[in-house]
């Protein structure tokens, strides 16, 4: 049986992770296949490869060594996909690079070592949102990174060509969860705009800032910039999908909601890439869109952009917005500055757009800086004797200090929604273990992963009795079942019967399901939904795939019904990436439910360890939970927020965004007794204006972890529109004792330049800077579970815009 966890080591967890497999780590191939610049090749004594001179002058250097008719290709993400050919310079030195490794939640592309070490699938992006611990969000990336380099260095990859993929990392998804519906919410994480922005600065910083702070240890592409939170499914009889729909969205709600996830990344990560998405926003392909040239250039980006893939090709093939692929080409150049062409545009078509004088030579050779600089400082330029990243090996990837993290961010995760005195658990009854999600494997990982089991899993057939359509690659992953049958112990009972599939029926399902449930003391049913194709469409999420309904498959309502009626102890965990309808399970006094979404390659071990008690580390809703019927009045291509969706603009919720129980009661109070009214002037840049203490009392019988959430509600602030309610800080406990108390502070500073954590208020004029506004405000400290203490603020002075509107628009580019 698993332990409970002690409390998380954050920064010393951080190095043990940064410093595991060191001593058994293999060091990395080094040749003109992988690394430019080696000596004794015959390349090193090229100015480029001088070290000692500035690195925008080697950069210059090498571009002024290329030949115009090779560097279209050099800007093309993959290579020329017809051919699988590779950006190599053979002649300067310089080996091939391929842009794009995926990284959501684990080094997506990385087949498994030869000793069978794999990449860590993380649980998904809500997941991730969801624990509210930017210390277990960066250490995650801090793995994903040094497993990526880890990979590199060893060429494992799944399309089995060295150098296979490259060094930067496409992801996280920083978009926002605006619909319920949208295919990607697996990707994504939530629906608040300052919760997604710290996710995005912890991915960064993990992902980028390794050991040796020289160089980058990979480089985060943070997609897709921008609105792209339509796939198609749902919209597809109105005509529209990701490739030809266009987001009207005002200058206020891009300021407000739509851009600060990655204007936080930007500003506070320093994220060396960004992904331009397929969509349009205001009628302009987002890859070709001055506008968001302007924004990124006001938020101070200096890293490298990519298409999605082929949205260069989507200006013109699918949205109508230029005549041809070579226009589309140079405008993506030189108004969108898109570097890279995730697809064969640029490769067949930029030259064509040059000679035609839509663009020019300096344009391209402007994509070519920016590209092959943040090679340079990824060291694939430099010797790598003495870069400790050239080092990683197989004894830095799959390690355990990484297993534990897995398991401690998904206990830090799961949200108990609602727990009629039926949890904890107690071992050694007679468990009855039902639905389609009751055994999974695969299901617990969100799609875009790489390969978690080693090969040959028909050695561990006669060990793991996993389901048929869940074997293979997936053999590996504890199922729920079998967490929970070790846990319940020798002296309990576990059994399990599917009752369903996903969608749809299976002979004599609902009899069995209802046999074992009768003879059980408590039933656990494991019911959601799917990225699988096998599910109803209507239901299924993935990318290219909005759902059309959010509630459950019906088959499954039935069999929790059915389930439900006997009156029977019934625990409910759902497996999903974007909400589903709960409604009809809230306030049965037979029922505890918790929300687990794709929760990882240690879900399962969570699952157990929370339902028995062995661990009380839950997490809190990252999203608004609708009523089912609420598809029927929102249209999936409304992006105006501020029509009644999210928390932040008054959603009526049937769990809402921040709600989450525990197995303890705490209580919050003012460590002293604020004043009923705090009049704040401006003061300097990042002066403190005010600190609240709040005091965290345990009064339950379990140690446990407690997330307290800062939000301000604007009551009269002179502005026309602004949110109802915002987060503008949070803070996670870890492990308070029963009896324990313990107080944190919350300080509310100034700021101004660097918009950072603790940027306390700023709002959005319809013309859309970012100002701090003067007026009268509440702050709100809040549990989740009911726990609300609330302050009066009141700022005086004149409106200040912090951050005004990125540039104008020129007219010339609309044609």
């Amino acid at each position: 049986m698993r332990h409970s966890l002690g409390p998380l080591m954050s920064p010393v967890l951080l190095m043990l992770i940064l410093a595991a497999g060191l001593a058994t780590a293999q060091p990395s191939y080094y040749d003109a296949g992988v690394s430019a610049c080696v000596p004794g090749a015959g390349y090193d004594h090229f100015p480029f490869c001088n070290t000692s001179m500035p690195l925008a002058d080697r950069v210059h250097d090498l571009i002024s060594r290329i030949p115009d008719g090779v560097k279209p290709n050099l800007l093309t993400a993959r290579g020329h996909l017809k051919s699988r050919g590779r950006q190599a310079l053979p002649e300067l030195g310089v080996p091939s690079y391929y842009w794009g490794t995926n990284c959501i939640h684990s080094s997506m592309s990385a087949n498994c070592t030869k000793d069978g070490r794999c990449s860590t699938s993380f649980p998904s992006g809500p997941s991730w949102s969801a624990t509210f611990d930017r210390n277990v969000m960066r250490s995650m990336a801090a793995v994903v990174g040094r497993e990526t380099r880890a990979f590199f260095n060893l060429g494992n990859f799944t399309d089995n060509g060295r150098n296979g993929m490259g060094l930067d990392c496409w992801g996280p998804v920083a978009n926002i969860n605006r619909d319920p519906r949208w295919g990607r919410h697996g990707e994504g994480g939530t629906e608040d705009p300052f919760l997604m922005g710290q996710l995005g600065v912890a991915w960064t910083k993990g992902l980028q800032e390794g050991e040796d702070q020289r160089y980058i240890q990979v480089a985060v592409t943070i997609k897709h910039f921008d609105a792209n939170s339509l796939e198609g499914g749902a919209a597809a009889d109105q005509g529209y999908d990701r490739h030809n729909f266009s987001a009207n969205i005002s200058k206020y709600l891009l300021a407000d909601y739509y851009w600060p996830a990655f204007r936080a990344s930007i500003k506070l990560g320093k994220a060396k890439g960004v992904m331009c998405s397929y969509n349009s926003v205001n009628g302009i392909p987002v890859c070709l869109d001055p506008l968001m040239k302007a924004a990124r250039a006001a938020w101070g980006f200096d890293g490298y952009v990519t298409s999605d893939s082929d949205a260069v090709s989507d200006a013109w093939r699918r949205h109508h917005y230029v005549k041809s692929a070579a226009e589309a080409s140079c405008l993506a150049l030189k108004h969108g500055q898109c570097d890279i062409d995730s697809g064969n545009t640029y490769y067949d078509h930029l030259l064509e757009g040059v000679k035609a004088g839509h663009c020019s030579m300096e344009d391209i050779n402007r994509a070519l800086f920016n590209t092959l600089r943040l090679r340079f400082e990824l060291g694939l330029f430099d010797p790598i004797k003495d870069q400790p990243y050239w080092m990683l090996g197989q004894g830095d990837i799959g390690t355990d200090e990484a297993k534990e993290l897995n398991l401690i961010a998904a206990l830090e995760s799961l949200v108990l929604i609602s727990n009629p005195g039926i949890l904890p658990l107690k071992a050694g009854q007679r468990l009855a273990v039902l639905g389609p999600h009751g055994n999974a494997s695969m299901d617990l990982i969100q799609v875009d992963t790489g390969v978690v089991c080693p090969p040959s899993p028909s050695a561990h057939a006669g060990e793991w009795q996993a389901e048929a359509a869940d074997a293979g690659q997936f053999y590996c992953v504890r199922t729920p079942y079998q967490a929970i049958q070790e846990t319940n112990g020798k002296n309990g009972t576990t059994t399990y019967v599917r009752g369903c599939d996903l969608s749809d029926e299976l002979p004599g399902g609902f009899q069995q399901a209802l046999a074992a449930a009768k003879l059980a003391d408590v039933v656990i049913l494991g019911l959601g939904i799917s990225e699988r194709e096998t599910l109803d469409p209507k239901f299924m999420e993935r990318e290219a795939h909005d759902r059309d309904r959010i509630d459950l498959p019906p088959v499954q309502q039935q069999l929790a019904n059915y389930i439900i009626a006997l009156g029977k102890p019934t625990v409910i965990f759902l497996l999903n990436g974007g909400m589903v309808a709960v409604e009809d399970f809230m306030n049965k006094k037979n029922v505890a439910l918790i929300e687990a979404f794709y929760p990882g390659m240690e879900g399962a071990n969570a699952l157990a360890q929370s339902i028995f008690g062995i661990a009380n580390r839950w997490g809190r809703m990252p999203y608004t939970v609708y009523h089912s019927n609420w598809t029927k009045h929102n249209s999936m291509l409304d992006h105006d927020v501020t029509h009644q969706r999210t928390y932040r603009y008054g959603a009526d919720a049937v769990v809402p965004f921040g709600f989450g129980l525990s197995l303890s009661t705490f209580r919050l109070a003012f460590a002293s007794a604020p004043t009923a009214t705090l009049p704040l002037a401006y003061g300097s840049d990042g002066a403190v204006l005010e600190t609240v203490e709040v005091e965290i009392r345990n009064l339950g019988p379990l140690v446990g972890d407690e997330v307290v959430m800062a939000y301000f509600h604007p009551k009269k602030v002179g502005l026309t529109m602004y949110p109802t309610k915002s987060l503008f800080d949070f803070q996670r406990v870890k492990n308070l004792q029963p009896a324990a108390r313990i107080t944190i502070s919350f300080t509310i500073t100034e700021k101004i330049r660097s918009l950072g954590r603790k940027n306390s208020i700023l709002l959005a004029t319809p013309g859309g800077d970012l100002v701090r506004a003067p007026g009268d405000y509440v702050l709100t400290f809040e549990n989740g579970a009911g726990e609300i203490l609330s302050k009066d603020l009141t700022i005086h002075g004149e409106q200040v815009v912090v951050e005004p509107f990125p540039g104008k628009v020129s007219s010339e580019i609309f044609v």
